[in-house]
């Protein structure tokens, strides 16, 4: 069998595979129409990330589904932002959650929540996941 470079990592991997086995990201197969559940015609490739499905994994394994899920239920604590590896910024949640009792940062979160769950998973990346801001919002 023939390996081609995995289009996202650059690993080699086999020319007939669906899904790269290291980074978790479909392969686009020209020959073939798939669906993520191994069959089918109505999925012609593409990664669920790339199709905007909001619990798919980025290329830097975070979940825009979980981020807002975090922000909307631990807002409060800045969860969403230690699950997205933004710890200045969660550290940040946390002081203001403690000078001002909660009141503040609970209201930002569940705004933050919808902001989430409203813009593309492409959008999503580049606010939160590709930015060097601290503090992203």
């Amino acid at each position: 069998m023939s390996q081609i470079p995995c289009p996202r990592c650059g690993e080699m991997i086999d020319s007939q595979a669906v899904k790269c086995p290291y980074c978790r990201s479909f392969i686009r197969n020209n020959n073939a129409n798939f669906n993520q559940y191994g069959g089918g015609s109505g999925y012609s490739g593409g990664s669920p990330f790339e199709m905007n499905e909001l619990f798919a994994d980025s290329p830097e394994g975070i979940s825009r589904g979980l981020a807002a899920l975090f922000a909307f239920l631990f807002g409060t604590f800045g969860a969403q932002y230690f699950y997205m590896g933004k710890t200045t910024a969660g550290l940040i949640c946390l002081l203001i959650t403690v000078c001002t009792c909660g009141s503040i940062p609970s209201i930002l979160g569940v705004i933050q929540a919808i902001i989430m769950l409203t813009m593309t998973n492409e959008a999503w990346r580049q606010r939160y996941c590709l930015t060097s801001s601290v503090f992203p919002f």
